[in-house]
């Protein structure tokens, strides 16, 4: 179960990485073409909204998982281990209840609505409105992780996989 969960979170993290990349990319490149040579296109403003959303989405899942998102903890942190316990679990199980909710009526909105295209790229919404439940079903996995996390021993989240992207500067620096 540890690999599972460590394997889901260095996915969301590279996948997050990618989707902001391709987002900084792309306006970047949108920004040039449309000031330098007054050319714009539509389809590539709707395809990076898309993007932005999902990275909004999944970022949400990841944080949850990385304790990152706000959070008032005063009252809570001033409570004694076990009622601190509870009100995690409580928490947590709203959390899931909520994404449950979410991804059920994701797939309905899917269904009535997803079939239409949309009008710059001509890509289905569907395509696009998958996001929602997609990012629920972490957002979901992770607060059980979070409960579960409560009672046994589970791994932290790997924060950033900085050492997947540097370019070797920590080897020539051991080299002096």
């Amino acid at each position: 179960m540890k690999k599972v969960i460590l394997g889901i979170d260095r996915f969301l993290s590279l996948f997050g990485i990618f989707l902001v990349g391709l987002l900084a990319g792309g306006v970047i490149i949108s920004v040039i073409l449309r000031y330098v040579f007054s050319l714009a296109f539509v389809w590539s403003e709707e395809l990076l909204t898309m993007v932005f959303v999902a990275t909004t989405f999944f970022g949400a899942a990841l944080g949850l998982r990385e304790q990152e998102h706000i959070a008032v903890t005063n009252f809570v942190n001033a409570m004694p281990t076990r009622a601190r316990k509870v009100c995690t679990v409580i928490a947590q199980l709203i959390i899931v209840l909520v994404s449950i909710a979410m991804i059920y009526y994701s797939f309905r909105m899917i269904d009535k609505v997803g079939k239409v295209p949309s009008p710059a790229t001509g890509i289905i919404r569907g395509v696009y409105y998958a996001i929602m439940p997609i990012s629920f079903v972490f957002t979901a996995f992770y607060a059980v992780v979070n409960i579960l996390r409560e009672f046994i021993e589970l791994p932290d989240p790997v924060k950033g996989y900085k050492e997947d992207f540097e370019l070797g500067f920590a080897e020539l620096e051991g080299d002096q």
